[in-house]
Order: C-alpha cells, then sequence, then structure tokens
C-alpha cells in the first residue's frame, strides 16, 4: 500500500503523462503538490484524463489508480 507521499508522487507522475498539454495542467499540478489539502483529487484528476487524454493507460497506469481510488475515493 502507498504511503500519502507515494501516491502524490503517483498522481503527479500520472498527471504530467496524460495531461500535460492541457490548459488545467499547471493548475492540477499545484492542487497535486498541496500538502496542506486534505486527500487527493484522484476523482477529479480522473475526470479531466477522461476528456483530455491521447493515450491509452498502460496496466502499470491502471494499477496505479485502481490502489489511488481504494485509497482516496
Amino acid at each position: 500500500m502507498m504511503t500519502d507521499d507515494e501516491a502524490r508522487k503517483a498522481l503527479e507522475d500520472l498527471t504530467i503523462k496524460h495531461l500535460k498539454e492541457t490548459p488545467d495542467f499547471d493548475s492540477l499540478i499545484e492542487i497535486i503538490r498541496d500538502n496542506k489539502r486534505p486527500g487527493l483529487p484522484v476523482r477529479g484528476i480522473l475526470e479531466s484524463m477522461r476528456h483530455h487524454r491521447k493515450t491509452e493507460y498502460t496496466q502499470h497506469d491502471k494499477d496505479i489508480i485502481e490502489e489511488l481510488i481504494y485509497l482516496y475515493g
């Protein structure tokens, strides 16, 4: 199971990989990096990916997403 820091890094990596070219990229990264926020915006990031990503998820991406959803709902 991931620690909070590992989860934050994993979500940031997914965001960079799939949402780098989107207009809200910078604000999403700021939100993920903000340690003062309780939890992580996993559902919001996934919703943004659903609308904007251009590549398919790898199995590794799917495994990370599944764990993030389990941890942060």
